[in-house]
């Protein structure tokens, strides 16, 4: 396996520990451990793939140790094309299925390109939150947008609304499920367009 994989899948379930959907999708403490199996053996699969960028976030006052990472889908790439999850077994995968249906609608509705930057996910190690690690792997594919002219996409929790709208990310379509327990778990799915947001730089 990949090196990195393994620490991903622990910066993952880490930053994602009190998640909602996380929590509603694998519902037990062992559904989660091997949630984190899965994560690492698809993280590993991810970093083999020419059409995905695996970026991370090094401490070089800790030996090097990975604080942060994130998955961004290039424009060439395709879901169909990527390796499958393999997923532990008592995955709500009503909860899952129902969710990625929604999630995907929602891309469809704001981004009529094909071809985008598509951020999969982002994290950072709770320990080492708001030392800008995020800031640094979401400026490294919206510098590739502006070059190549083409969009982001992205969905995100409330948490970090307001980091990717000061980026020049334009809101587009709130996502939500509410839970057997009457609780609502929502996102919203943001779009990023050259020229078209703060920093985002000029269209010609």
């Amino acid at each position: 396996m990949e090196p990195d994989a393994s620490r991903i899948a622990d910066i993952h379930m880490a930053a994602f520990a009190a998640n909602g959907m996380l929590l509603a999708q694998f519902p037990s403490p062992l559904v989660r451990e091997g949630l984190r199996n899965s994560i690492a053996g698809k993280a590993a699969n991810d970093i083999r793939d020419p059409h995905i960028a695996v970026l991370l976030v090094k401490d070089t006052e800790l030996n090097d140790e990975t604080i942060s990472f994130a998955k961004w889908g290039l424009p060439s790439s395709t879901p169909e094309n990527e390796a499958p999850w393999i997923w532990p077994e008592g995955t709500r995968f009503d909860i899952l299925n129902y969710w990625t249906e929604k999630v995907e609608s929602a891309k469809e509705n704001g981004l009529k390109d094909k071809s985008c930057y598509r951020l999969a996910y982002i994290a950072t190690h709770p320990f080492h939150e708001r030392r800008g690690a995020a800031t640094m792997l979401i400026r490294w594919a919206l510098d590739r947008c502006i070059k190549e002219r083409v969009p982001a996409y992205l969905e995100s929790t409330p948490t970090a609304w307001a980091l990717y709208q000061r980026l020049g990310f334009t809101p587009k379509e709130t996502i939500s499920m509410t839970f057997d327990d009457g609780s609502v778990y929502e996102e919203v799915g943001y779009l990023f367009r050259p020229g078209a947001g703060p920093g985002a730089g000029p269209v010609g």
